[in-house]
């Protein structure tokens, strides 16, 4: 038997998936820590602060949204920042403020100068005890700040995070990424239980406010600013929550072109503050977040440029041999197929490689059945998904694995990162 170059990354890629999975299955059937139903006790001073670039088809339904919440007017305020907006955000959020006279809403125009400077400028006048961070595409739930606020009881909690779904997908690419947020929130459910959360997303992450500001504030050079704040608070031994009992839902890209670039972003993103906070890594310090987190940040993207590489290798290789074997017969190539002759041995079968992909399935469809149960959505809920679920399963992997190449590609030639 003959171990090509494949056969090696192919088996060292299995096993790697396969302990990672055993460990993964070990977190979510230990046990859970007591979980206490609290109420909230007071109502502290609330800021969410909304930035926003060009988000006229949305906004209003954002700011909707918080007025909606179930909590006291008066200890409520609405920050919104315009970040240099070309469209008529600006209008539109103004003309919201006229409506809504009462609410405390404060709009601040500046020149696009990216999220985390918008985040800053909203930081600075912010005068809640406790502040969020909302996504002018996003929309959270009324009941939000009463299950969210009591899960600071612990000083040390700097962050909670809500259930994240997309919102009311009806195309193929919508149900994919609707199912692909759904999964997300299982490998959350299982980071949360041993406290290793790196990312507290755009939509309604809610934050101590005097924490951020302690740490500085948002980072404004990096394009992924709610992953780099998670990782700054983990380094500083601060807890991140997850909660499942509130929702926010976020409008999902349209295209697969600006899905592509958001992708990009995220994972870029990703890479550059793994490298900066490459110190965590395998640091006891962090516990498990040193240990298993930070390591596996951007697995998922070495594995799939090292599994491409292995094949288009494997590939070059069979056409050589094919090149080899036409130039013998000078590419007769009807003669060739006329003398061929199928044979099929059964014993001869890749049977290891069979039981790798039976296994690998097996386990994505664990994955998947589970995340629906752990969010409580069924899988019809937007009529018959099956088509969105084959296209997520077969071809969203190969999606993803483009963005991993362009993301190598873009290191290789010191490309610059983009926000939009």
């Amino acid at each position: 038997m003959i171990i090509t170059f494949l056969d090696t990354v192919l088996f060292a890629t299995y096993f790697l998936l396969l302990f990672l999975s055993v460990f993964w299955l070990l977190v979510l059937y230990s046990p859970n820590e007591e979980k206490v139903n609290k109420k909230i006790k007071r109502e502290p001073f609330f800021t969410t602060i909304v930035p926003a670039y060009n988000e006229e088809k949305s906004i209003e339904k954002t700011l909707q949204s918080l007025v909606d919440l179930d909590y006291p007017s008066e200890k409520m305020e609405i920050i919104v920042v315009n970040d240099g907006s070309t469209d008529r955000t600006k209008e539109i959020v103004a003309g919201f403020m006229e409506t809504n006279p009462a609410r405390n809403i404060v709009l601040i125009n500046q020149e696009n100068r990216g999220k985390g400077n918008a985040m800053n400028n909203g930081l600075r006048k912010a005068k809640g005890e406790f502040f969020a961070c909302l996504d002018a595409d996003s929309f959270v739930n009324p009941d939000a700040l009463g299950i969210m606020l009591p899960m600071f009881e612990d000083q040390d909690v700097a962050a909670v995070c809500p259930l994240l779904k997309v919102k009311k997908p009806s195309s193929i690419l919508g149900k994919v990424q609707w199912c692909e947020y759904i999964i997300n929130m299982y490998y959350r459910y299982l980071n949360a239980k041993l406290h290793c959360i790196h990312v507290t997303p755009g939509p309604f992450s809610v934050y101590r406010t005097k924490i951020i500001n302690d740490l500085g504030g948002y980072d404004e050079t990096t394009i992924t600013e709610d992953l780099e704040i998670a990782i700054r608070l983990q380094k500083h031994h601060y807890k991140i929550l997850q909660t499942f009992d509130t929702i926010v839902e976020t409008e999902a890209p349209k295209s697969w072109k600006t899905l592509f670039k958001q992708r990009v972003r995220w994972y870029k993103g990703a890479v550059d503050n793994t490298v900066r906070y490459r110190n965590l890594a395998f640091n006891k310090k962090y516990g498990d977040f040193g240990m298993v987190r930070m390591p596996t940040v951007v697995a998922s993207g070495v594995i799939s440029i090292i599994l491409v590489v292995a094949m288009l290798q494997s590939l070059i290789r069979k056409g050589y041999q094919l090149f080899l074997t036409l130039k013998d017969v000078n590419f007769d190539i009807i003669t060739l197929l006329k003398n061929y002759t199928f044979q099929f041995n059964i014993l001869k079968l890749p049977f290891f490689k069979i039981t790798i992909a039976i296994t690998l399935m097996a386990i994505s469809l664990f994955v998947m059945v589970y995340s629906f149960k752990l969010v409580k959505e069924k899988i019809t809920n937007y009529g018959r998904t099956w088509l969105s679920l084959m296209t997520y399963l077969l071809v969203y992997g190969l999606f993803l694995t483009t963005v991993w190449i362009y993301i190598a590609y873009m290191l290789v030639a010191k490309k610059r990162n983009f926000w939009n």
